[in-house]
């Protein structure tokens, strides 16, 4: 019966390209993170709500589920030097709050970043062992953030119905990495479904330096349909972190009804509700793509 049920909804999502061979109607599925005008995030989204335009042109959707999937997250934290009493004013009590809110099937690595990349704790599902790690660091040398970018990335080992994630701490101190910026975004983006970056503007970076931080930062969240939040002091960056934290709670996985020979350049997800908006992080890679009959025995 719910086989049945799961391919009647299929075979209706699939009206608007009933036209073309059966074969060629196919179900795809995109990630989306979900928020409301306050930056919280939204649960209980029905299909009836959204509306995927894919290439300019809606498509109807077949279901809308909120995203369970365990998390794997790298947490990389700036403890350069340049950040001195700010770190343990703003920095340490802001990730430990973030770490505190990751959903609970989450399990994170953290990672400090001055003067050289070094793991302290994690995989782990606990929170505070990363707070009161964070606790005992003191700040010293010059920002590694973004050889620990790739480094540190290089470690997450998610297995199969996981998704992952980096998000990174950094100010504007002096940055001494091993690597050509370009490199570092080619090496560092496979590594993670997505990068989501909170770059506090201080530090005595100088122009190359701050360029450096800009390009692979905002290469880093482009390519992996991230977040880049800049806030102009380290007091900016408890709220930042939290905007985060609804980001990753607001997720859901939706799948709509299209032709498997179109290319989805462009996918853009609309919400019924008055302030609420979708954010589409990742679409249509080879196994997002469902012919109908795959869809019902999935169901």
């Amino acid at each position: 019966m719910a086989c049945g049920a799961a391919l009647a909804a299929i075979v209706v999502a699939l009206g608007a390209v009933r036209a073309a061979p059966e074969s060629d109607a196919v179900l795809r599925t995109i990630d989306v993170a979900v928020t409301d005008a306050s930056g919280a995030a939204v649960s209980g989204l029905v299909p009836e709500e959204i509306v995927v335009l894919e290439n300019g042109v809606a498509r109807d959707v077949a279901s809308a589920k909120e995203d369970e999937r365990p998390l794997n997250l790298l947490v990389l934290v700036d403890s350069s030097r340049m950040i001195g009493s700010s770190f343990r004013l703003h920095v340490v009590p802001a990730v430990g709050e973030f770490l505190g809110r990751l959903p609970r099937s989450t399990r994170y690595t953290l990672w400090t970043t001055g003067d050289r990349p070094e793991k302290r704790v994690g995989p782990t599902g606990d929170p505070a062992l990363g707070y009161r790690s964070l606790e005992r660091v003191h700040p010293q040398g010059g920002n590694t953030m973004l050889d620990a970018l790739v480094e540190a990335s290089r470690e997450l080992e998610v297995a199969e119905g996981e998704r992952s994630a980096v998000v990174a701490v950094s100010g504007m101190g002096i940055e001494f990495s091993n690597r050509e910026r370009r490199q570092i975004v080619e090496l560092a983006a496979p590594n993670a479904e997505e990068f989501s970056i909170v770059h506090f503007r201080e530090g005595d970076a100088d122009s190359q330096m701050q360029a450096n931080y800009g390009f692979v930062f905002d290469g880093l969240t482009r390519r992996t349909d991230g977040v880049y939040e800049t806030p102009l002091s380290v007091m900016g960056v408890a709220s930042a972190l939290e905007s985060l934290s609804a980001d990753i709670h607001g997720r859901y996985r939706i799948r709509y009804a299209t032709l498997l020979e179109i290319e989805a350049q462009e996918v853009k997800v609309e919400v019924a509700r008055p302030g609420v908006q979708g954010r589409v992080i990742r679409t249509s890679d080879e196994d997002s793509v469902q012919s109908a009959e795959e869809s019902a025995k999935a169901e």
